[in-house]
């Protein structure tokens, strides 16, 4: 009788420290979120200076596309350059000790390019198919907030939700190979009018790029790598800085450009929102000093 009873007490402190062990690592925590701000620091352009579409030339290929669609579909979270996380789309994020759970509350208010408000079941649609291939699904809670629950544990939650994007969030409106201001954008308005990417691959060809730098044609485009050296006199006599990338690509930037620094480790990453369009010559400081 003693043995059964000793058993039995073994049995329950065994459940209920099981029942803990489960209640403690199904407890989300939440992940520090800056608000995003610090994305998108406001162009300061002179009267009618904001109204400038831009051109670049680059070779045509899927970093082009990724530019694009990074200006005008904008991802849940982003790194911080000062460190951390910043919520750009989302205004909490929490997920378990376990990490097979994860809760997403969208940021209030955040305005579409259709004119929409951002809510759980557009977020949900876009992120179905993203969250099933990691073997799990995905629930609405709330209007602006969703769970999602996995089966085993997705390694870094973060990096994931960096790179799913929904569509139409941006502060630029895109087709094809062009970007249009979105005026109604929640952090105000871009400081230029657009940009259009021209990927024809004659005008990379060492007399045609050459010209149009000295002609000022392009707020940024890449080296050819194949430029003669009488050309490349020319080039240096223009009003373009260059900069090279991480990648060993080396970009021509023009001069009028202010705040137009493209991201060294990946330039797909580049930020347009805050540059505008200068109406003199000025030194480019890449570093902003």
């Amino acid at each position: 009788m003693k043995a059964r009873l000793t058993l039995s007490i073994l049995l329950i402190l065994s459940a209920v420290a099981g029942g803990w062990y489960w209640l403690h690592q199904n407890t989300l925590v939440p992940i520090p979120l800056s608000e995003g701000r610090e994305l998108y620091v406001q162009a300061n352009p002179e009267y009618g200076q904001d109204t400038a579409l831009l051109e670049a030339l680059w070779p045509a290929g899927p970093e082009v596309e990724a530019f694009l669609v990074a200006q005008s579909d904008l991802a849940l979270i982003e790194r911080n350059p000062a460190g951390g996380w910043a919520g750009q789309l989302l205004a909490e994020l929490e997920v378990s000790r376990h990490g097979r759970r994860w809760r997403l509350t969208l940021r209030p208010g955040w305005r579409l390019q259709d004119g929409s408000i951002l809510a759980a079941p557009r977020v949900a649609s876009v992120l179905g198919p993203e969250v099933q291939r990691l073997g799990g699904e995905i629930r609405m809670n709330e209007p602006s907030t969703l769970i999602l629950q996995f089966k085993t544990r997705p390694e870094d939650p973060e990096g994931h939700l960096s790179r799913w994007r929904i569509p139409g969030t941006g502060p630029f409106l895109r087709q094809g190979n062009t970007l249009r201001r979105f005026d109604g954008f929640t952090h105000g308005r871009a400081g230029i009018a657009g940009l259009n990417v021209v990927t024809d691959p004659v005008l990379l060809e060492s007399r045609p790029w050459a010209e149009s730098l000295v002609a000022k044609r392009w707020a940024w485009t890449i080296f050819p790598g194949k430029v003669s050296p009488e050309d490349m006199a020319k080039v240096r006599m223009a009003s373009y800085d260059e900069l090279r990338m991480k990648d060993g690509s080396v970009w021509f930037l023009s001069r009028r450009m202010r705040r137009l620094r493209p991201d060294a480790e990946d330039w797909t990453r580049t930020r347009l929102f805050g540059v505008w369009k200068g109406a003199m010559d000025l030194p480019y400081d890449p570093l902003g000093l």
